[in-house]
């Protein structure tokens, strides 16, 4: 048996504002996030908008500059693609037209197939400029890897044209991805 929890003390709006504040402090929240974790602890529903209206008010609670942040991160560090990141914005409750804008701005200058290039790169090592991969099973796990990480199948295609020994089959792969988007 494990430790007992105590259950959290519900706060007031002045402890609710110091919170949120605490919780933006470690890292950033959209509107939509904040409000959840703000409702779990709040002893009076009307202190959560009354809060979030407070930080809005004081630029702290910005859910175009979260998006930005997030699409460019995704975009150089984790070396996602454009669907991927526009899912996990709308995941984290950023409004439709807010994450499109924002995945379209961080994404302007980018190449598509380059990012899966690289993404391919990172996963594979030394492997991606030693030798080609003529096994279907192992092209078909890295062509589905790179769709889940959100890159098209045209920029998978030839991503995978980099490792791929069979580029006939990888082309068909590529053509049944485009007919079924949820996936070879």
């Amino acid at each position: 048996m494990g430790p007992i929890r105590s259950v959290p003390r519900k706060l007031t709006a002045d402890p609710l504002y110091a919170y949120a504040l605490r919780a933006l402090g470690r890292r950033s929240h959209t509107r939509a996030e904040l409000e959840a974790k703000l409702a779990r602890r709040c002893a009076n529903e009307r202190d959560v908008s009354t809060v979030l209206e407070r930080l809005a008010e004081h630029g702290y609670l910005d859910d175009e500059q979260v998006a930005e942040s997030h699409a460019a991160f995704r975009r150089d560090y984790a070396l996602l693609g454009q669907k991927r990141v526009l899912h996990e914005l709308r995941g984290r409750g950023v409004s439709e037209a807010t994450a499109e804008d924002s995945v379209a701005e961080a994404y302007r200058e980018s190449n598509e197939a380059e990012l899966a290039k690289e993404f391919l790169r990172r996963k594979l090592g030394s492997r991606f400029e030693s030798n080609r991969i003529s096994d279907r099973k192992e092209l078909g796990r890295l062509f589905r890897a790179l769709a889940r990480a959100g890159f098209e199948p045209a920029a998978i295609s030839e991503a995978l044209g980099q490792v791929a020994q069979d580029a006939e089959w990888l082309e068909g792969l590529a053509d049944s991805a485009a007919e079924n988007p949820d996936g070879p």
